[in-house]
């Protein structure tokens, strides 16, 4: 292993570092070093590449994108750079953690699209990507086979999808889709790609017409009391909010969103499940209500319940009036007490 530089990186001219972290970089990428060689690497090379000029910095990128044993910190420091010098990093870097994945995509539209060109993006990854709701991002990730789709992006997609056939010819197309997923797209497709879904997953219609009566969900004893625990302790330890109850849902935790729900409401997680199965829209949005969510957020609780299996998939404007017609006739509590009624006369807290 080389030594350390004999400078300082904090005084070391960037011409200077950006040679060092270059020829450092090289080094690295010659062949496969032990990890802890690679652990004592790091740190030099991320403080050099902190002070090398832009060039030095892209040429360094350019180099250990390929190397599946780089330096991680330094790798994922190049990451988060402009995209100039990202790129290669964003497109190949096998270094990369899916965490990384998904903080990077959240950046930009650019960031985003640069993904894309991996080989292999995980589902979260993609419903990280899918949450932005930008066409050409979607139908990439609908055409791409390395992408894994999970009903947690469903909603998004199906958004985007009812104005825009290709992306439901490329979805339609893909045969790897959950039945939610394929219910929330089924809903906004127009009939040439029903047939398509129809044929691609047999049964399809019977689903996708079924009354709004939601479908049960199991969940064993044990991990309803975890549940209600977690739900528990997030009260008293910082308060339960709305985005706990949407995300819970979204990550398809089903039985930590209906303790959250429930607790919110002031409705017993029981009768929540009761008034879920007579009616997921109805419950939902009158939940939703009774928690002081915005209707946009009554929305993306809705989307979420499809997701899970839950609820049926429903077109975004239907879904829209949906929710401006609860939220306009329902004040908080008179949704409250609706939703208690619905549940079949469990207690109110």
């Amino acid at each position: 292993m080389p030594p350390a530089p004999a400078q300082s990186p904090h005084t070391i001219s960037p011409q200077a570092a950006g040679r060092k972290a270059v020829q450092l970089s090289e080094l690295c990428t010659i062949r496969p070093l032990p990890g802890p060689v690679i652990a004592e690497i790091d740190p030099v090379l991320t403080a050099l590449l902190r002070a090398a000029e832009e060039s030095a910095r892209a040429r360094a990128a350019a180099r250990l994108a390929r190397c599946d044993w780089a330096p991680r910190d330094a790798v994922r420091m190049l990451a988060f750079e402009p995209l100039e010098i990202a790129r290669p990093v964003l497109e190949r870097s096998l270094v990369l953690e899916e965490s990384d994945l998904i903080a990077l995509a959240g950046l930009s539209h650019d960031h985003r699209m640069a993904l894309i060109a991996r080989i292999h993006l995980s589902a979260p990854v993609t419903a990280a990507m899918a949450r932005h709701r930008e066409r050409d991002c979607l139908m990439a990730l609908a055409s791409h086979e390395g992408a894994l789709l999970s009903e947690a992006s469903a909603g998004d997609f199906a958004a985007v999808a009812r104005a825009h056939e290709n992306l439901q010819q490329a979805l339609a197309g893909r045969g790897d889709l959950s039945g939610g997923f394929v219910r929330a797209i089924h809903a906004v497709a127009a009939q040439q790609v029903r047939e398509l879904l129809n044929r691609t997953y047999p049964g399809l219609a019977d689903l996708a017409c079924a009354p709004d009566e939601g479908a049960p969900i199991e969940i064993d004893a044990d991990t309803d009391r975890d549940a209600e625990e977690i739900a528990r302790k997030l009260q008293a330890e910082r308060g339960l909010s709305t985005a706990d109850v949407l995300r819970a849902a979204r990550n398809g935790r089903a039985e930590i969103a209906d303790h959250a729900i429930a607790r919110l409401t002031g409705v017993e997680a029981s009768d929540w499940r009761q008034a879920l199965r007579r009616s997921p829209l109805r419950a939902c949005l009158l939940a939703a209500r009774a928690m002081a969510m915005a209707p946009g957020e009554a929305a993306d609780l809705y989307d979420a319940m499809t997701a899970s299996g839950r609820a049926h998939a429903m077109a975004p404007d239907a879904l829209s009036r949906a929710c401006s017609e609860i939220f306009s006739t329902f004040s908080r509590d008179d949704a409250r007490r609706a939703l208690h009624r619905m549940g079949a006369g469990g207690s109110i807290h």
